[in-house]
């Protein structure tokens, strides 16, 4: 899966120069789900956005904005309780 329609983003902590991280976390056609970390931006996608990823980039608003994507893409479902 490398990316799908978002269904929460949720706030994650600082990079350690300070900026913003949050989860995005989304789900494909299939009903698979993902997130990916990534550093916040002045403008960020919203719920229902789609999204996907390549590499260290997280691609919205139809190729048009990205984002930096930190580390690699899981199943928050694994480590949500």
């Amino acid at each position: 899966m490398v990316g799908g329609q978002i269904i929460e983003i949720m706030p994650k902590g600082a990079t350690s120069d300070g900026r913003a991280i949050s989860r995005l976390w989304c789900v494909d056609t299939n009903g698979d789900e993902c997130a990916v970390h990534v550093v916040d931006e002045p403008t960020m996608p919203m719920l229902g956005d789609g999204i996907w990823w390549q590499s260290g980039k997280v691609y919205w608003d139809k190729d048009r904005r990205e984002l930096s994507k930190i580390g690699y893409s899981y199943d928050p479902r694994a480590t949500a309780k």
